[in-house]
């Protein structure tokens, strides 16, 4: 006879075999029963670590998505981002993400990796690649949960968005043809806990927050020579901005005004319910606005459910691209000020050989001894093969963060064309569906009116002859 425990631990097994990609219920025991797994597979966490759920109904990670379309991708480096975890330990409760990864390329040998990394991991990466490629357009991460979401931080809604956009983040770096070659990317997604904790705490946090600030000081200073076709990319994704917050406003008052549509449709529901049980004559009737009503209050309701809003997540990716200008202009800034450094300091060699060839200067009796024309030649002719040297370098830096650049705004055009095109698809399609729930809603208690009122003119028909 088998006991409580070991049922216990039963229905746990089932459920972790039942869908692999659900958020796992896991009790401490059956942690413990699959540590050395946890270990050697993927969580960052410590050892032991309570894994719970943050729902006890398991949920899809991908619900439209068909495992089959995996076999038919061609890329040669695919990313999927799926079954969350819940991990509480002593001093903080945290969700890991499972990445699974596949790729035939030669520095991934064994072809099939999975790993498992929590939001600060994808931080990590992020700002590896904008250290390594200040140039290039660095995808978005979904942003941090607000004040207002923050004690629901583990609800599933929550988990299933940033889970998402996590998924779009990693495959908008895996189809790049130059990030997605970077090293820290490969160490994000292959290796085992204990060491990619080594490689995280070998990162200069202090570079990290500089490099980071200064796009935001360099946007502020003017720059000798606009570059003309970066200058109309900027102030296209400046429109683009503005374009998709609009719809974002409306979008959000349109779903204030359903769910006060919403509030509404549920108290008609009782009443037409209730009506209908004292007029026995027009109960077929009201039943059947009253189930119409259901249907609109069911079609309200999956409608709200289903907005995700992806216009705001669009705007984070027109940001990047607008941060990746700002880096550009960073670059450009730095030439400028040690190419015009350079210039002064030959005007001052200039200066002081002309000065050498008139009259010789009269001691001002200073206390302090000056500088003598000689000393200055000597050590401008020191500096100045050094500044020379410094601007041929950035110069070749700037000629090649414009190339790059301008390689990234040609592959994010055709690739925002695509995206915009199918977020207004999607947005017109549950519009569609919804209303065509609705309509079918309303027009099957037309149908039931109609028969009803044609069945009362029939039987009145029928008492009027027999009177004659």
């Amino acid at each position: 006879m088998m006991t409580p425990t070991d049922n216990e631990t039963a229905e746990a097994e089932q459920k972790l075999t039942a869908d692999s990609s659900a958020v796992l219920e896991v009790s401490l025991m059956l942690t413990m029963k699959q540590q050395d797994e946890t270990a050697s597979n993927c969580s960052t966490s410590v050892e032991g670590s309570v894994v719970a759920s943050p729902s006890i109904e398991s949920f899809s990670t991908f619900p439209d998505q068909d495992m089959s379309e995996c076999n038919t991708d061609l890329r040669d480096l695919q990313v999927k981002v799926d079954n969350p975890q819940k991990h509480v330990e002593t001093l903080e409760t945290y969700i890991t993400f499972r990445i699974t990864t596949k790729s035939t390329r030669s520095e991934f040998e064994e072809g099939e990796y999975v790993v498992r990394r929590r939001y600060n991991d994808f931080i990590w990466l992020r700002q590896k690649l904008v250290e390594s490629y200040p140039a290039h357009i660095i995808p978005p991460m979904p942003g941090k949960h607000s004040l207002l979401a923050q004690l629901d931080r583990y609800s599933k809604e929550f988990i299933i968005a940033r889970m998402k956009l996590l998924h779009i983040f990693l495959n908008r770096i895996a189809n790049h043809p130059i990030l997605s070659c970077d090293k820290s990317l490969q160490i994000f997604l292959t290796v085992k806990p204990t060491e990619f904790l080594v490689h995280r705490k070998n990162r200069s946090s202090v570079m990290n927050k500089v490099s980071d600030s200064i796009p935001s000081i360099t946007s502020s200073v003017n720059l000798k020579q606009r570059h003309l076709e970066f200058e109309q990319a900027r102030d296209y994704c400046t429109s683009l901005s503005e374009k998709l917050i609009t719809v974002d406003k409306i979008s959000r008052r349109i779903q204030k005004e359903r769910q006060d549509y919403l509030m509404e449709l549920n108290q008609f529901h009782p009443i037409f319910t209730q009506w209908a049980s004292t007029e026995p004559e027009l109960e077929t009737i009201l039943q059947a606005i009253a189930s119409a009503i259901e249907g609109n209050t069911s079609a309200h309701q999956k409608l709200l459910d289903s907005t995700v809003n992806d216009e705001r997540e669009y705007v984070a990716y027109v940001d990047a691209v607008k941060d990746a200008l700002n880096r550009r202009d960073a670059i450009q800034m730095d030439y400028e000020l040690t190419a015009e450094d350079l210039n002064k300091r030959r005007a001052e060699r200039e200066q002081i050989i002309e000065s050498s060839n008139g009259p010789a200067p009269r001691w001002d009796n200073s206390f302090w001894k000056s500088e003598s024309n000689t000393e200055k030649l000597d050590r401008l002719s020191q500096t100045i093969p050094r500044k020379s040297k410094a601007v041929e370098v950035l110069q070749d830096r700037l000629e090649c963060a414009n190339e790059n650049l301008r390689s990234d705004l040609e592959r994010w055009n055709a690739e925002k064309r695509t995206d915009l095109k199918n977020l207004l698809i999607a947005m017109a399609d549950q519009q569609i569906a919804h209303y065509q729930q609705c309509t079918n809603a309303w027009e099957e208690a037309l149908s039931i009116v109609k028969t009803n009122g044609n069945n009362e003119t029939d039987s009145a028909s029928t008492v009027a002859k027999v009177l004659v």
